[in-house]
């Protein structure tokens, strides 16, 4: 279980992002407000005014959160186990390939392998997270009409899920420390990466792809019998719903950037 904050009050972090987010929500809604009353009418420097607005504070609203994850995976016990099911989370990366074709004009293709069930351990918010993650620094890699894979493939050790593209490839020797920027320039994302592969036993490699491009993969050793009892469901609707719109909302806010990236 995560360590608690034994004193009065809430954790300096958690205080941190309190005030962000609650300055980041005035910005909101007055830009809201403004585009309510004045875009019709506005010319383009206000109409691009607002429209800075609203990404550079979902880009501030992404860099606190990320902040606020990277302590928490650095300073914080890891959470209790629970099973997941990758098949599912491989089917959420599917539903974004919409959007992403509209917004970016990139490809995103989902395949599970003839895998139909595959349950393995971890903090399934942590999953969702480095799956956003991937998908996002290979989106960040691709041009126009570029091309992302999210696929599950078997392993005799567990189970790969790989996030390929066929955009720029890695540009240094060592892969983990490459140069790719990996949400925001300053490596957050690859290293929030790195920690939550690390916490759940989870291995995590960058490649070159075959024909161009770079291969993000994470092998998940499978669920056991013993890890999962027969009562314990693998996740109920309602906590489906709820996972599922927040992951669309990280995926949307990601978009959002992307397309000023």
């Amino acid at each position: 279980m995560r360590r608690r904050n034994d004193g009065a009050g809430v954790s300096p972090q958690e205080e941190f992002g309190d005030v962000c987010f609650h300055a980041l929500g005035i910005i909101d809604q007055n830009r809201e407000y403004l585009q309510m009353h004045l875009l019709a009418s506005a010319d383009l420097p206000t109409r691009q005014a607002l429209s800075d607005i609203q990404i550079e504070s979902a880009r501030l609203d992404r860099t606190v959160r990320n902040a606020i994850t990277l302590y928490q995976l650095e300073n914080e016990e890891l959470s209790e186990l629970l099973p997941l099911d990758l098949c599912g989370l491989l089917e959420k990366a599917g539903r974004l390939a919409p959007d992403i074709q509209r917004s970016l004009e990139i490809t995103l293709t989902a395949e599970s392998g003839g895998i139909e069930h595959c349950a393995v351990m971890g903090v399934p918010d942590e999953a969702e997270q480095l799956l956003l993650h991937l998908i996002s620094n290979a989106l960040r890699a691709c041009d126009a009409g570029g091309r992302v894979w999210v696929s599950l493939k078997q392993k005799k050790t567990g189970v790969a899920l790989r996030v390929e593209d066929n955009g720029c490839g890695l540009m240094e020797e060592d892969p983990i420390e490459n140069n790719r920027r990996f949400l925001s320039g300053a490596k957050l994302g690859l290293r929030i990466c790195k920690l939550i592969c690390r916490r759940a036993g989870w291995k995590l490699t960058l490649t070159a792809r075959p024909g161009g491009g770079t291969r993000a993969q994470v092998v998940f050793p499978l669920a056991s019998c013993e890890d999962i009892p027969p009562e314990m469901e693998l996740h109920s609707d309602e906590e489906n719903d709820i996972r599922a719109a927040r992951f669309a909302s990280r995926a949307a806010q990601e978009l959002l950037l992307l397309r000023r990236y």
